[in-house]
């Protein structure tokens, strides 16, 4: 990723720092770059998304480790507003026996009303114990 992001940061100072020919840039090293286009900030934005969304799935990874080791059937005994927490997101009231697919979509629902991003969750576990 950072390669990609190099390249484009070397590809736009080519663009813009060096005279235009037909759409081409003749560079020292003799490498032939072309002209910036719609497609080039599209992919660039992709790359961002995914670097972004990869950022994010490692942060979830360390908060339901921290929180069921990705259990389903993890059950948290102590209760808390009078309800058990349960499942891979161990929120409360959910049942060990739902199924994971049902877990993991309730517990982003959760972390995305409350907290934004799993990042921002798991800061705040970090900080409280809990989130």
């Amino acid at each position: 990723m950072l390669k990609k992001i190099a390249l484009l940061l070397a590809i736009i100072m080519a663009v813009a720092f060096f005279p235009r020919s037909d759409n081409q840039v003749e560079v020292e090293d003799k490498i032939t770059v072309r002209e910036w286009k719609v497609a080039d900030s599209k992919a660039y934005a992709q790359d961002v998304v995914l670097a972004w969304a990869d950022n994010q799935y490692l942060c979830l990874e360390k908060l339901w480790t921290k929180e069921s080791n990705w259990r389903p059937e993890a059950y948290n005994a102590i209760k808390v507003m009078g309800k058990n927490a349960g499942g891979i997101p161990q929120i409360l009231g959910m049942s060990t026996q739902t199924p994971a697919p049902k877990q993991i979509d309730r517990g982003f629902a959760y972390i995305m009303h409350r907290y934004g991003t799993p990042c921002m969750a798991l800061k705040f576990h970090n900080k409280k114990g809990w989130y």
